[in-house]
C-alpha cells in the first residue's frame, strides 16, 4: 500500500487522478491546471456505445499530453495478456502509484447497469486477492477484488480501447517550466479543436456534425435514453459542467493568465460552458417527456444551441491561436 497517497475527489476521473499524482509528487498542481496542462478539451461524437449516439467533451490523449507537456518521463503499456500486464502492474507498484484505465460498470462500489469507460483511476495496491483504487468520484480509496478488477481492465467497452492499459511515472521531475507546458498545451487543443488533432477528431466540426444530426434523434427507438445520455455526458458522469469546458475555462483564467494570456478567454470559456449547460439542460428536458412534438421542437432548439456554440468556439480558438 502507496500508505502517503493524497487521495482526494474531484469533478473528472482523469484531471482528478493527475492532480493527485501531481500532489503526491508536489507538482503544484490543482486539477483545473492538470486539466488543461493535458490540453483535455476537445469534443467527439460517434455512433457506438450505450447508446444510439455518443458525445464526449473531452480528447483519449488527456493523461499522455499532461506527461509529455510537462516533460515527465513515463511507462506504458496495453495489452490482451493478462499474466503480462498484471506482473508490470505489480511490479510498477514498488516503485509508485500506477495510473489505470477502466469500464466502471464492472466495479462493484459504482452499482453502475451502464458501460463507461475509459474511466481513469489510480491504482494504489494490489495483494493476491484485492486491488485498492483510488477512483476520484470518491471521498475515500475504494478496494475490489481482483477478478472484478481485471473484467474493469480488459472491458470491451469504452469509447476508446481499454485492453488493460497502463501508465506509469518514471522520471517525476518536470523537466518543462509550468508557463511553457501551458503554453504548449493551448497550442495543442488549438490544433485539437480547429484540425482535429493528430487523429484528425475532435474539431468544432464534431460540434457541428452533432448540431446538424440533432433533429435526427427523433427515429431513435432510445431517443430518450440517448438525450440523458448525451445530457449527463455534458453536466455529469465526471465533466466538470458545461462539457468540460467549465475546468477549462478555469484553466485560462489561471495558468493562462500566468503564462501571459489576457484574462478575456477564461471569461469567454466560462460563458461558453454557461450555455453547454443549457443546451445539457434541454437535453434533459427531451428525456424527461414522451411527447414526440415537443421532442421535435426541443432538439430543434438545441441543434440551434449546438451550432452556435460551435461557432463560438471556433472563433475563441482562432483569437488564442493569434495569441499564443
Amino acid at each position: 500500500m502507496i500508505a502517503d497517497y493524497p487521495h482526494a475527489p474531484g469533478d473528472h476521473c482523469g484531471s482528478a487522478s493527475l492532480r493527485n499524482l501531481a500532489d503526491y509528487y508536489e507538482w503544484g498542481l490543482d486539477e483545473a491546471g492538470c486539466f488543461g496542462i493535458s490540453a483535455g478539451i476537445g469534443f467527439e461524437y460517434d455512433e457506438f456505445g450505450p447508446a444510439s449516439r455518443l458525445i464526449m467533451g473531452r480528447n483519449e490523449h488527456l493523461e499522455t499530453k499532461f506527461f509529455e507537456h510537462l516533460g515527465i518521463t513515463v511507462a506504458q503499456q496495453e495489452s490482451d495478456s493478462r499474466s503480462t500486464t498484471w506482473e508490470a502492474l505489480e511490479t510498477r507498484l514498488e516503485s509508485g502509484p500506477v495510473l489505470c484505465f477502466v469500464d466502471l460498470y464492472y466495479l462493484p462500489y459504482f452499482g453502475s447497469d451502464t458501460h463507461f469507460g475509459p474511466h481513469t483511476v489510480v491504482v494504489i495496491d494490489v495483494t493476491e486477492d484485492s486491488v485498492t483504487i483510488s477512483d476520484s468520484e470518491f471521498p475515500e480509496p475504494q478496494t475490489v477484488s481482483r477478478t472484478d478488477f481485471d473484467d474493469a481492465w480488459s472491458s470491451e467497452h469504452g469509447f476508446w480501447p481499454l485492453e488493460r492499459r497502463w501508465l506509469a511515472v518514471e522520471t517525476p521531475e518536470p523537466t518543462v517550466a509550468t508557463a511553457t507546458a501551458t503554453r504548449r498545451a493551448i497550442e495543442s487543443a488549438i490544433e485539437t479543436m480547429l484540425d482535429g488533432g493528430p487523429d484528425e477528431r475532435g474539431s468544432v466540426d464534431a460540434i457541428r456534425a452533432f448540431a446538424d444530426d440533432l433533429p435526427q434523434w427523433t427515429g431513435f427507438d432510445d431517443l430518450q435514453w440517448t438525450a440523458r445520455f448525451a445530457y449527463q455526458n455534458i453536466e455529469r458522469r465526471g465533466t466538470g459542467g458545461g462539457a468540460f469546458r467549465r475546468l477549462y475555462s478555469t484553466f485560462l483564467e489561471t495558468l493562462g493568465v500566468n503564462a501571459g494570456l489576457d484574462a478575456q478567454f477564461g471569461e469567454r470559456m466560462h460563458r461558453i460552458a454557461d450555455d453547454w449547460s443549457e443546451l445539457g439542460a434541454v437535453l434533459k428536458d427531451v428525456s424527461e417527456t414522451a411527447d414526440a412534438a415537443e421532442q421535435a421542437h426541443l432538439l430543434d432548439d438545441a441543434s440551434d444551441r449546438a451550432a452556435v456554440l460551435a461557432n463560438r468556439e471556433e472563433v475563441l480558438f482562432t483569437d488564442l491561436a493569434d495569441a499564443v
